[in-house]
């Protein structure tokens, strides 16, 4: 080769890397940042276009936050969007509502431009599955516990009526409709199962778990093994549970959830609650060890034939509601401690009435 062609040969390779170093520098200024951990949006019981923080939402957004390994949370309004991205497409666990589907959108676009592959919905209530139907459209398989495929096709019928909450709240039964606008067959998950199964996806092993009847007699968690992300949907939110007494839901239930997600994970594993902030291995034992000391208490009172009233005005849960009373971290009038004495009572009269 002449000295001509090799300097035009360097010249040609260089400027092709230097050109491709821009694109790679152009793409990374488009796709911002991702921060670790850190603060995330918890507006529970938001009811839509007529909730006073519609307007927040709106102008504020989602919060995207980087989890831990592949696992990403995106967070707003509504239940916590948990997402695995990677070479094989995108795993999302919970869907929020199709009010901010265009927000969640863009925010998994920070994340991957694959395609989303697979949805678990960890249980049936609207703000963790509304946009079921969106996903499916995209090619999305929804995978979830069987009563939770039932609850989502029932979903519009009449509401039941609840046993410890208002119809259509966290604490009403499941299976009926609880006033909220039907969801077409297209939003029920494609594939159901009520026993535990394994996705082998961007690399890592994620396990798909049903759990005890406690926030609804549908409740699953999932747990990227490689990233060490525990993610509970409901049945965890760091704060006083959400018992759904009418299909199952006891304390000794949530108890036994959160042991077996312990025997599960390591001591480095992040949780990822339905609502509220991420958490340590010690948040999960903290709440675990403070209701069932409340439970007891219920339980006795209960069994003393003190009244719902009587027990309110004890306060039994009083050295533990700075940290754990939901109102200290996202006052909602759908779950607040108002609402928890009441499923907590009804909880104890019926643990009564089956030790007879």
């Amino acid at each position: 080769m002449t000295r001509y062609r090799i300097e035009r040969w360097h010249l040609r390779t260089g400027l092709g890397v230097t050109f491709a170093v821009l694109l790679g520098a152009t793409a990374a200024m488009q796709r911002p940042e991702i921060p670790t951990g850190g603060p995330i949006p918890d507006r529970r019981g938001f009811q839509g276009v007529n909730d006073p923080r519609y307007q927040d939402v709106l102008k504020n957004g989602v919060v995207t936050r980087h989890v831990a390994g592949q696992v990403y949370v995106i967070a707003g309004a509504g239940g916590n969007v948990e997402v695995q991205a990677g070479d094989d497409g995108v795993f999302l666990v919970d869907d929020n509502f199709t009010l901010f589907f265009d927000q969640i959108m863009a925010a998994i676009r920070q994340i991957s431009t694959k395609p989303i592959r697979m949805v678990v919905n960890t249980h049936s209530h609207p703000d963790h599955v509304q946009n079921n139907g969106n996903l499916f459209k995209l090619g999305a398989l929804v995978f979830a516990h069987p009563n939770t495929r039932l609850a989502i096709s029932r979903q519009g019928q009449p509401p039941a009526s609840a046993a410890g909450g208002a119809a259509g709240a966290p604490g009403a039964p499941q299976g009926r409709g609880g006033g909220q606008a039907p969801i077409p067959p297209e939003g029920w998950p494609t594939i159901t199962s009520d026993q535990p199964l394994t996705f082998h996806f961007n690399g890592e092993d994620i396990l798909f778990i049903p759990l005890k009847p406690s926030h609804t007699n549908g409740d699953v968690a999932v747990y990227f093994t490689k990233s060490d992300v525990w993610c509970f949907g409901d049945v965890y939110t760091t704060d006083y549970p959400s018992i759904n007494v009418a299909q199952g839901g006891t304390i000794e239930n949530f108890v036994d959830n959160y042991n077996k997600a312990l025997g599960m994970t390591s001591s480095k594993t992040i949780f990822v609650p339905g609502h509220a902030q991420l958490s340590t291995r010690a948040d999960v034992v903290a709440d675990r060890d403070a209701i069932s000391t409340i439970h007891e208490r219920f339980v006795k009172m209960a069994a003393d034939g003190m009244t719902l009233e009587q027990i309110r005005a004890a306060r039994p849960s009083k050295e533990f509601d700075a940290r754990f009373a939901t109102e200290n971290m996202s006052a909602n009038s759908v779950q607040n401690s108002t609402v928890w004495y009441q499923q907590m009572y009804n909880e104890a009269k019926t643990h009564l009435a089956e030790s007879r």
